[in-house]
């Protein structure tokens, strides 16, 4: 297990995250190698055929989601996973270079059960630098219209989550588990995208 996540939820958690939207969908990249094997990853790692097979699943739950452009990470797990949602939901992809997931430096190929969210490594980018882009990212993604499917990473649900203050249910955080973030009343909730 990861250390310090919740002391990163709780930095991002800090400022709202402002969205001009009520509604967008996230899905996590389906797995890889690396996650099979509790690895911490590098950006070129691809979906193994588990991860394949799941990637195809998130987007048959996609089909039918009022769903107007895909947009993906451009690391290679979430953008073969951003390519089933797209070819699902017949939207465009596009990549956003501020939802990579965080860069983790000579962390990378690492057990990741000893990363600790709160270090900066080097060769990588700090906790709050990461925070910063993801918000960033998303922020932008939603400014540009329509309603998007943003496919990312595992971090990157967690600082949206925070910063929309919403609790990530128990399994939102599993591979290519599609999810919809709604505003209602002024509150964000978060669900699961379910036939």
């Amino acid at each position: 297990m990861s250390i310090n996540l919740d002391l990163m939820m709780e930095a991002a958690g800090r400022e709202p995250l402002d969205l001009p939207l009520d509604l967008f969908y996230f899905v996590r990249h389906g797995e890889t190698a690396g996650n099979a094997g509790g690895i911490v990853q590098f950006p070129t790692a691809p979906l193994n055929t588990a991860g394949m097979a799941q990637a195809w699943r998130a987007g048959q739950l996609m089909r039918n989601e009022p769903v107007d452009r895909t947009v993906a990470s451009v690391f290679m797990r979430a953008f073969q996973t951003g390519q089933a949602v797209a070819r699902a939901t017949h939207t465009h992809l596009s990549v956003c270079l501020d939802i990579v997931e965080r860069r983790f430096g000579n962390t990378m190929g690492q057990p990741n059960h000893d990363l600790d969210w709160a270090y900066h490594p080097p060769g990588g980018e700090s906790m709050e630098t990461f925070i910063a882009r993801t918000r960033r990212g998303v922020r932008e993604i939603c400014e540009a219209g329509g309603i998007p499917a943003i496919v990312a990473h595992g971090g990157n649900l967690r600082v949206i989550a925070a910063g929309l203050n919403t609790e990530l249910p128990e399994g939102s955080v599993a591979n290519a588990t599609p999810l919809k973030f709604e505003r209602v009343g002024g509150r964000w909730t978060l669900g699961f995208v379910t036939d």
